[in-house]
């Protein structure tokens, strides 16, 4: 067979495998969403992997799925179904059927949408993982690539691939283990959780050595060793939650790698993580590299901010008016703690940018910045103050159907751009972050020994950045209990939630903490006819949706849910 030949039936096997992705990403993951079609639009015979820039392109597309990681569904599982984020009902806005009332008081169901989104955000990147390491391994076969090469941009896949099985044995337990693209069952069976686990470590340990461990423009926003070493020491804290075995000295000789060679500082101001222009900060571990134009999704402004606040920021349009904290979980930082910020009062805005915004708000102008749709019995009229501060009032007078248009201080830590637009943010998006490490290591040393001596140390640094006095002891009250009583490591607990503060991290620290199921401590009052709390052991895990189990008969429902 001549070689021109072989090449054009090489292309067209691969572009087959291309179309055949469309078709088993729909099959497994039933998804609404066309999270390949544009990315099969660009590929054609004459043009696929022949040239550097098109076979990292193509790697790139792995990538899309994280997309959704800063703000969409995943930002949602775990996030708002925590004690630092709420989104009350307000009047007709953010009803949804009572879905964010059921995310609050942990009362999901297998109808509601989330459950969707987080599977669909899962097997999405699993698939196109899968997809894109079979075809590297034909140009291989094909003599087409060299065969160290293609290790390289395989070992890479296999550490995104691990990202997003992570999230889906953390959210869901057992699930479908599908690693071959080519033979890949559309129903595929349900796996034990601990299987999954010791399946994605192994391969993991085996990947991880083999990334590059440069930190620089090539790999930022990729998967690199230290990106990877950060996924391990991930799944090492939570292994004792996964399995039932805990694997703390593991997470400790991960984080110790990270911070000893990896050549990353904490940044002198913490905002600098945060801010529209954080693009490679010495923090950076791993980013997202959202942008208004090229790769958009990221809008948490949209979903905190009120409506008038596209006056305060100069924003391009009006914002959603829902997402905020809880007054605890607000209150557990110190006033002095630069993460927590000013609040606005009626002499003037706050001057101290915060993880949030509290207290009256301003337009661009100076003048006071006003909400015409206000509620007549609101404390504070038509003033817009986030979370009534002041006023004597609760921060957020209830879950619904009546919370207040203003109620709750809103989520500030990334910075909005005066004049931008709200549902497509230029910041880039810490997936994993030097501070995360650290505080990760002081808990796997605490789990070890809560007499180590190494622990204050670290805990400490992260402190002192945010300019707060030093721990003497790890122990005190949780953050949605400050008056309650000490527990071990409560601080300790504190001070992660208070420096991850809307990072996707809440959750999971709960769960660790044995403090998940916890929700009556923290839910907010339930004014909905039906509305109900749920407090049980299930809820540790999210149920699969009824789609996914009507698709797919080998699916195994997780316990308490119908």
């Amino acid at each position: 067979m001549k070689t021109t030949d072989r090449n054009k039936m090489r292309k067209s096997r691969l572009l087959a495998m291309a179309v055949l992705a469309v078709m088993l990403t729909a099959t497994i993951n039933q998804s609404c969403t066309n999270l390949d079609e544009e990315l099969y639009s660009d590929v054609t015979p004459d043009n696929f992997f022949n040239t550097e820039e098109e076979i990292l392109a193509a790697l790139g597309a792995a990538y899309t799925q994280f997309g959704n990681w800063g703000s969409g569904d995943p930002w949602n599982l775990n996030c708002v179904s925590t004690d630092e984020m709420v989104v009350p009902t307000r009047g007709q806005d953010w009803d949804d059927g009572g879905d964010w009332r059921r995310w609050h008081l942990h009362a999901w169901t297998r109808e509601d949408g989330g459950m969707n989104g987080g599977w669909n955000f899962g097997f999405g990147g699993v698939n196109t993982a899968n997809r894109l390491i079979y075809q590297f391994e034909v140009l291989v076969e094909d003599g087409a690539m060299d065969a160290d090469v293609a290790a390289a941009f395989i070992a890479e896949l296999r550490a995104v691939r691990g990202f997003f099985y992570w999230q889906l044995i953390d959210w869901f337990g057992n699930v479908p283990l599908v690693t071959d693209f080519a033979n890949a069952d559309a129903q595929p069976a349900t796996v034990d959780r601990a299987d999954v686990y010791a399946w994605l470590v192994a391969d993991l340990e085996e990947a991880v050595p083999l990334l590059p461990k440069a930190v620089d423009g090539t790999t930022y926003g990729r998967m690199n060793y230290y990106a990877g070493k950060a996924l391990l020491a991930n799944l090492y804290l939570n292994a004792e939650v996964y399995t039932g075995t805990q694997q703390y000295a593991k997470a400790v000789s991960a984080c110790t790698d990270i911070i000893d060679n990896g050549g990353y500082a904490l940044t002198g101001n913490y905002f600098d993580n945060f801010s529209a222009s954080n693009t490679g900060t010495s923090e950076m571990i791993f980013a997202i590299p959202y942008d208004q134009v090229y790769y958009g999704g990221f809008n948490v402004s949209a979903r905190t901010l009120h409506y008038s606040s596209q006056y305060t920021y100069n924003l391009t349009a009006q914002p959603w008016n829902g997402f905020c904290s809880l007054e605890e979980f607000y209150n557990s930082y110190e006033d002095t703690d630069l993460r927590k910020g000013d609040v606005g009062t009626l002499d003037g805005p706050a001057i101290r940018r915060g993880n949030f915004i509290a207290g009256y708000q301003y337009n661009v102008d100076g003048s006071p910045t006003v909400d015409d749709g206000a509620d007549s019995d609101d404390p504070d009229g038509t003033l817009l103050n986030f979370g009534n501060i002041g006023s004597g009032e609760p921060q957020i007078n209830e879950l619904g159907p009546q919370a207040y248009r203003q109620a709750g201080v809103r989520i500030g830590k990334w910075e909005f751009e005066l004049g931008g637009h709200p549902d497509a943010m230029n910041n880039d998006y810490a997936v994993f972050r030097l501070a995360d490490i650290i505080l990760m290591k002081a808990e796997a040393l605490w789990r070890l020994n809560p007499g180590d001596a190494g622990i204050l140390p670290l805990v400490n640094d992260i402190r002192e950045r945010a300019g707060v006095a030093p721990l003497t002891t790890v122990d005190g009250p949780v953050s949605f209990d400050m008056t309650g009583p000490s527990i071990a490591g409560g601080e300790l607990f504190n001070e992660i939630g208070r420096e991850m503060f809307a990072e996707n991290n809440r959750r999971r620290a709960l769960i660790r903490w044995d403090l998940f199921t916890s929700v009556a401590d923290w839910a907010l009052p339930y004014n909905n006819p039906g509305d109900v709390l749920v407090e049980g052991e299930h809820t540790v895990l999210f149920p699969i949706h009824r789609d996914k189990l009507d698709a797919n008969p080998n699916l195994d429902q997780n316990p308490g849910y119908n």
